[in-house]
C-alpha cells in the first residue's frame, strides 16, 4: 500500500510540474515575532522569529481532472530553538503515510522546515469524485471543536495555521442530489491497526444541514452526526460522536458540542459554545504546548470533561478588527484568553497583534506556565 501511494503522489506531482503554467497560484509571506514571558520566573523572557512562506498550486483539465500541491516553508530562529531540545521534531506535524516534510536547516538557534500538506489528484465523472493523495478531509460542522472530524483533528489554539493539515487518503464522494452526498474515506497506515476509514452521509432537510457518520479509527469504532440550522438570528451547530472501544484495554465514551453564532450588521460576529468530553479528566493536567499545539484524535479535543467557549469580533471602518476569544474549564476555573487586533493596511497586507493568556493554577487544564504575545505581518499574493 505504501508503494501504491508513493506512485500516486508522484503522478500528481509530475502532472502539475509538467504543465507550462499553473491555472491557479497563490500564497503568502508571513513574519511572526514572538515574545514569551514564563511564569513564575518572569525575569527571563524568550523571543523568536518565524518567516513563513506558503505556496499553493492548482491545475485542472477539462473540469474532470484537478491536481493541487501546497507547500508550507518556515525558517525559525531565536531563543525557543536554542533552549528547547529536539525543536525540529516538535514542529514536524507529519501524520501521513508518507513523510513529505524536509528539514533543510538545523543550527544551534535556527531551523528551516518545509512540509507538503496538500498533494493530490481528483478525478470527477458525472456525480462521482475520486481524490487520491494528501488532502484536507473536513468532516466538522462546528467552528471550534469537531468530534466528527476523525481524519484531520485540529487544535483551536494553533491560530497561525488556518489552512490546517492534510492527510494521505483515498476519498470517494457520490452526489445523490443538489444538497446531498455520500462520502467514503480510507486513510491507510503502515500498520493496519493504525488505519482509519469511514462513511459519511450529508444532506439538507427543513433548512437544516445534517450528517451521519460511521467510521473506524485506531482503537475505536465511531458512530455520530451533526447539524447546522437556524434559531431566530442565530446559527446553531452541533456534533456528537460515540467512540466504541475496539479492545478491552480501551475506553468507550461520548464527545459532543453545541454552539450558537450570529453576525451583527455587516462587521460583527459573536459565538458561544460548549463541549462535553467523557474522556476528559478532573485531575491534574500536563501543560499545553505553545510551540505547535496539536490534538492527536477527536477524543481529546479538551483535557477536561466540559469546556466553554465565547468569542466576539468586529471591524472598524474596514481597517481595524479587534477580537476576543475565551476557552474555559468551569470545573477548575481555568481559562485561556486570546485578545487580538488586526489592521488591514491594503488588500493583501495585514498587520496583527495577538496575546495568549493562561489563568489557571498548576493543576488546571489551562495552567499559567507563561504568557505569549506575537506580532504578525502577512502579505498575500
Amino acid at each position: 500500500m505504501v508503494s501504491v501511494f508513493k506512485k500516486l503522489l508522484s503522478v500528481a506531482w509530475v502532472a502539475l510540474a509538467s504543465t507550462s503554467y499553473a491555472q491557479d497560484f497563490k500564497g503568502h509571506v508571513k513574519l511572526l515575532n514572538n515574545l514569551f514571558v514564563p511564569y513564575p520566573d518572569t525575569l527571563i523572557w524568550f523571543s523568536d522569529q518565524t518567516i513563513e512562506n506558503r505556496l499553493e498550486f492548482k491545475w485542472s483539465r477539462y473540469d474532470k481532472i484537478k491536481v493541487e500541491a501546497h507547500a508550507r516553508n518556515r525558517f525559525i530562529y531565536g531563543d525557543f530553538v536554542e533552549n528547547i531540545p529536539r525543536y525540529a521534531q516538535l514542529i514536524d506535524g507529519n501524520q501521513g503515510l508518507i513523510n513529505l516534510s524536509f528539514l533543510w536547516a538545523d543550527g544551534h538557534s535556527f531551523v528551516g522546515f518545509t512540509e507538503l500538506d496538500r498533494l493530490n489528484a481528483m478525478l470527477s465523472i458525472g456525480q462521482v469524485e475520486l481524490t487520491l493523495g494528501r488532502q484536507r478531509i473536513n468532516w466538522g460542522m462546528d467552528l471550534v471543536w469537531n468530534p466528527n472530524d476523525i481524519f484531520n483533528t485540529f487544535s483551536y489554539l494553533n491560530l497561525e495555521y488556518p489552512e490546517r493539515p492534510g492527510t494521505d487518503a483515498v476519498n470517494l464522494k457520490v452526489y445523490t442530489g443538489s444538497l446531498s452526498f455520500i462520502e467514503a474515506v480510507y486513510k491507510p497506515q503502515k500498520h493496519t491497526d493504525s488505519s482509519a476509514y469511514g462513511v459519511r452521509y450529508r444532506s439538507n432537510m427543513a433548512a437544516t444541514d445534517y450528517q451521519l457518520i460511521v467510521a473506524r479509527m485506531p482503537g475505536h469504532y465511531v458512530m455520530g452526526g451533526g447539524f447546522t440550522s437556524e434559531l431566530g438570528l442565530f446559527a446553531i451547530r452541533s456534533e456528537f460522536s460515540y467512540f466504541l472501544r475496539e479492545k478491552s484495554t480501551n475506553e468507550s465514551g461520548l464527545v459532543a458540542t453545541l454552539s450558537a453564532d450570529r453576525s451583527i450588521s455587516n462587521s460583527g460576529f459573536i459565538q458561544l459554545g460548549i463541549l462535553y468530553n467523557s474522556f476528559g479528566s478532573s485531575k491534574s493536567f500536563e501543560p499545553i504546548s505553545l510551540i505547535e499545539p496539536r490534538v492527536q484524535n477527536p477524543m481529546m479535543l479538551s483535557r477536561g470533561k466540559v469546556n466553554l467557549f465565547a468569542s466576539a469580533s468586529t471591524t472598524i471602518r474596514t481597517l481595524f478588527t479587534p477580537s476576543l476569544a475565551i476557552l474555559a474549564n468551569p470545573a477548575d476555573g481555568s481559562a485561556v484568553v486570546i485578545p487580538a487586533l488586526s489592521y488591514s493596511a491594503s488588500n493583501n497586507l495585514t498587520l496583527a497583534l495577538t496575546t495568549i493568556l493562561f489563568t489557571g493554577s498548576r493543576a488546571a487544564e489551562y495552567q499559567n506556565t507563561g504568557q505569549l504575545m506575537y506580532f504578525k505581518v502577512q502579505w498575500n499574493f
